[in-house]
This record gives C-alpha cells, sequence and structure tokens, in this order.
C-alpha cells in the first residue's frame, strides 16, 4: 500500500501503528539502488513529499534548521564549507535534486558524504514518535553500527540542527569527479569555543570521529608538529577494508594525508 499523508501527525501516526512494516519515502534515491539490487521489497510506503514545510532550510538564533525532505541541492548553497561541499559531490545533478538529507541519516552507509558532514559540525538529528513526542540526539550518538542507528521502527526523522558559527573544510578522494562513491572522505569542524571534530567515511562500519586526534589539536592547537601528530593518530584509529575500490592500506594512508590537509586548511581560515 502507498499512504501519502498530507499533515505530520497522520504521517507519525502511520509510522507509529505500522512500525518496520512502512518504509518512509522522500526522495528515494537509496530505496530505488536496493530494491534494483537485492530481493527486499518494501510491504508498504509512506510517502513524505506532500507534508508542508518538508523541505524547508531556515536559520534559527544561530542555527541552521534542516527539515528532513532538504534536498543535497538546497544543502549546497549553504554558507557551511563541509556540508555544501559534500552535498555536492553526491551524485549528479538528478539525485541531488532528489535526495534528502533523512535519507542519507535513514540509509546510514558508512559513505554517506552528507552523515560525515554532519559528524563535523556536531550536528543533533530530530526523531519524533506520534504520541511520546520529539527528541533530539547528538550526531555521533546517532550512529549504533553498520547501517543501525537510533531511530526506532515506529519514529520519523523529522529534521537536523547545526551551529552557523564552525569552520569547516572536506575533501573526498573518489575515482572520478562526479556520480562518485568515495574511497575515502573526511570533513573537520572547529568551533568558535576550539571544540574540534575530525570525520571520516569510508574507513570503518559506520561514520566515524577520530577522538584521539581530536584531542591533539584541542590541546595543542594548529602546530605543525600537532597536525602531523594527528595525522599519524588517525591511521591508527580507522579500521578500513579491503574491496573493490580501494585496499585498506591505501585508504590509512590516505586518512593521513587528508587530515594533514584539512587540518592545515582550517589554521588558514583561523589566521585570515
Amino acid at each position: 500500500m502507498f499512504f501519502q499523508p498530507r499533515h505530520v501527525d497522520e504521517a507519525l501516526e502511520i509510522r507509529g501503528r505500522m512500525g518496520s512494516d512502512v518504509t518512509p519515502l522522500g526522495g528515494g534515491t537509496d530505496i530505488v539502488v536496493t530494491i534494483n539490487k537485492t530481493s527486499m521489497r518494501p510491504k508498504h510506503f509512506l510517502d513524505l513529499t506532500h507534508l508542508p514545510d518538508y523541505t524547508h532550510v531556515v536559520r534559527d538564533n544561530g542555527n541552521w534548521v534542516l527539515s528532513a525532505g532538504a534536498t543535497f541541492s538546497q544543502l549546497g548553497k549553504l554558507p557551511m564549507k563541509a556540508l555544501a561541499a559534500a552535498a555536492m559531490t553526491v551524485g549528479g545533478a538528478a539525485i541531488r535534486n532528489t535526495g534528502t538529507i533523512a535519507g542519507n541519516l535513514g540509509t546510514a552507509s558508512p559513505a554517506g558524504d552528507g552523515c560525515v558532514a554532519l559528524m563535523a559540525i556536531d550536528a543533533e538529528v530530530e526523531l519524533t514518535h506520534a504520541t511520546r513526542g520529539r527528541r533530539t540526539i547528538p550526531i555521533h550518538e546517532y550512529f549504533t553500527g553498520f547501517r543501525r542507528t537510533a531511530l526506532l521502527a515506529d519514529e520519523l526523522i523529522t529534521g537536523v540542527r547545526l551551529r552557523t558559527d564552525w569552520r569547516t573544510a572536506w575533501y573526498k578522494i573518489g575515482k572520478r569527479g562526479s556520480i562518485n562513491i568515495s574511497l575515502v572522505c573526511a570533513a573537520f569542524g572547529m568551533s568558535p569555543e576550539g571544540g574540534v571534530r575530525m570525520a571520516y567515511g569510508c574507513v570503518a562500519p559506520i561514520v566515524m570521529r577520530t577522538r584521539l586526534a581530536e584531542e591533539i589539536i584541542e590541546k595543542d592547537g594548529l602546530t605543525d608538529a600537532a597536525i602531523e601528530a594527528a595525522a599519524q593518530s588517525v591511521m591508527k584509529e580507522v579500521a578500513p577494508i579491503d574491496d573493490h575500490r580501494a585496499s585498506a592500506n591505501y585508504r590509512r594512508a590516505m586518512c593521513g594525508v587528508l587530515a594533514r590537509r584539512l587540518l592545515r586548511e582550517l589554521r588558514i581560515k583561523n589566521t585570515g
């Protein structure tokens, strides 16, 4: 059955009542791939695209508030480098015009470019239930395992909140310039208070932070010695695998390269 609610309360009621028997549908870009490549066939669909304000991106008291249906094309226009740059590397134009941030979070792929960028900005994910209401969790607590998250089967992702004042940097290594799945990607962020986030994709079962490397930079700053120490730490913290796209050794080495590159970029921003 194909449900097409016109109000958020109606969508939440359907999700709360049917749980995992109904699959939320926004852009549908990940679901279509899954259907084509596996035997998975959702029992029912919950089309969210007709909900009011589903695609809104607004600024609120020093934060960007992204509705669940905000597309990568929309995010590519934000003045937040890591998120905007990550968004513009997702697929081609047609995918970016359709794919949503909630879809990226719901799929929870370790190669999710949007997820990596959000991790580097300390974003918060809003999850909502029909009767229990809303709960907001830090994104580093949202991912719980390979393609597993804190989202319960009777909840919907309803939004994402992130601060506007972080300095950020992003880089993605892939085999071509567009429609490109990462071999390794990284997003780094620094808060005005000196907090550091160093997030990586494609190097562990989940999108991850390299916390020991973060501690080095928070303690010693962006000196050459601290950057090198952080790069060495990153290469020990990540846990990449060999696959048809790249070897684990290559991915590990590139994590160190990206650490040096992005930390130096943040240092320039800090002094410029």
